[in-house]
């Protein structure tokens, strides 16, 4: 038998003991490496001085001879990184879309050897003789279809844009291409901003998480086509904001990250925000243009949708409707417009932060760049 007194010490033992373990897990998340840390571990399968064999995004076994010197991008949204790290001199061919684009980077006499997110020039590809050809995921044929026809010339799907693959494929560009300083730079660049927003929203209730719409391709006569939050440039780029996606039950498949809804569905979810996504950089928002410009075609979209009862919106009521270029939920600036939505959200939560002054910092830091222009409007 066991006294009461005894009883109490051992279950104040207990506790201290609870409290200790429960010290040394917290402890152990603290100094644990980020996902993107151990998946890079997981991803460089084996490096030598002569090669590197290495994981892509869609599972394949790819190994690359060393060093690389020329490589292919058949995806413009590729570029930023590539460009970021210090890769300028390695591109020798791009996607067709990049120069109409994004022509303030540079690199005009690069190549053009495949249609974005389509077809690829193969035999333009062999002329250039890259070491390294890089496609996204999805690229009109597969990816072992695309290594096939270009001869034994390592192909690797990377997309370097998404949210949740930036920052271990823009490690392991840099293992490969040696640019291992560079790549440290960049990511330490996304990972001072990422986190900021899920830490301040982290114990907003229910009722302060308001709801919103983010419209697919708004500038291209998209209407009504929702983006869920499984979308990996806008909709993840959207998640953890402090806000709840009204497209987050439709019936989608893995695949599918969009789906044409209609007002009717639409204003039955009644979003208290509504965001506009601009594609077309240069065209509708994105670099030299004004404010006024970028408030001229949002106010156009706007009037587009008045016959379909748009004027019921609680958004349009409150005067909640935003735009956001692509530029910002792609690439390396994908934090850019994560704080751009958790600001025009939560406004008081993130009065210190300038997505603005983000845009420039990069552009200089990591581009050389001083651009003006309208990503997001109006600006939080």
């Amino acid at each position: 038998m066991v006294s009461g007194g005894k009883l109490v010490n051992k279950a104040n033992a207990i506790k201290i003991e609870q409290y200790i373990v429960l010290a040394m897990l917290f402890l152990s998340l603290l100094i644990m490496p980020c996902a993107a840390e151990i998946t890079i571990n997981e991803k460089i399968l084996d490096k030598t001085g002569d090669s590197i064999t290495v994981i892509d995004e869609i599972g394949r076994t790819v190994t690359v001879k060393l060093p690389v010197e020329n490589i292919i991008s058949t995806d413009y949204r590729q570029m930023e990184a590539l460009l970021a790290i210090g890769a300028r001199d390695m591109i020798v061919g791009v996607d067709n879309t990049f120069h109409k684009r994004m022509p303030y980077f540079g690199l005009k006499d690069a190549s053009d050897v495949a249609i974005h997110a389509q077809e690829v020039n193969y035999e333009q590809v062999l002329t250039l003789e890259p070491d390294l050809v890089i496609i996204p995921a999805r690229q009109g044929a597969t990816a072992d279809e695309i290594s096939e026809k270009l001869k034994g010339v390592p192909v690797l799907a990377m997309g370097l844009a998404s949210r949740d693959h930036i920052i271990p494929e823009t490690q392991i560009m840099g293992e490969i291409l040696d640019k291992e300083e560079e790549a440290s730079k960049l990511i330490s660049w996304i990972k001072k901003y990422d986190g900021i927003v899920e830490e301040r929203t982290r114990d907003l209730k229910e009722e302060d998480t308001p709801t919103f719409f983010y419209e697919y391709m708004s500038d291209l006569n998209k209407k009504w086509w929702s983006i869920a939050p499984n979308d990996p440039s806008a909709g993840r780029a959207a998640e953890g904001c402090g806000g709840r996606n009204v497209a987050y039950d439709l019936p989608l498949n893995e695949s599918a990250t969009t789906m044409e809804v209609g007002a009717e569905w639409v204003l039955t979810k009644d979003p208290d925000y509504f965001f506009m996504d601009f594609m077309s950089t240069g065209l509708m928002s994105g670099p030299g243009r004004t404010e006024e410009q970028v408030m001229h075609n949002l106010t156009k979209l706007i009037e587009e949708r008045e016959s379909e009862g748009f004027s019921n919106f609680t958004a349009v009521k409150t005067n909640h409707i935003y735009t956001l270029n692509r530029d910002f939920i792609s690439g390396p600036r994908w934090v850019i417009g994560h704080v751009c939505i958790a600001k025009w959200l939560h406004p008081d939560l993130f009065g210190d932060l300038s997505p603005d002054e983000m845009n420039k910092e990069y552009l200089k830091e990591f581009q050389g760049l001083e651009l003006k222009g309208t990503w997001a409007y109006p600006l939080p």
